[in-house]
């Protein structure tokens, strides 16, 4: 399932795909190829968010996000069933 959100960076803000989601992380792609995802910045999951979170480049495009605190299993249902 692929989820919309956002990244907002020290820099800039980048549109993603989100998928993979769990309680500690997920998989970001960026709708850019020219987007940097790294380091700690806010991700917005639809509208919910900001939540904290560090990324790192996985290769060939994709991202992990790593949340600082653990998501409420009510916000993964939510998702689960979009």
């Amino acid at each position: 399932m692929a989820i919309y959100g956002e990244c907002i960076g020290v820099r800039e803000r980048t549109p993603v795909t989100i998928s993979a989601l769990d309680g500690l992380e997920c998989e970001l792609q960026p709708q850019t190829s020219t987007a940097a995802i790294e380091g700690r910045m806010d991700l917005w999951i639809g509208a919910i968010g900001p939540l904290s979170v560090t990324a790192k480049n996985n290769g060939s495009g994709r991202y992990c996000a790593t949340f600082s605190e653990p998501l409420d299993a009510r916000i993964i249902a939510h998702f689960a069933h979009a």
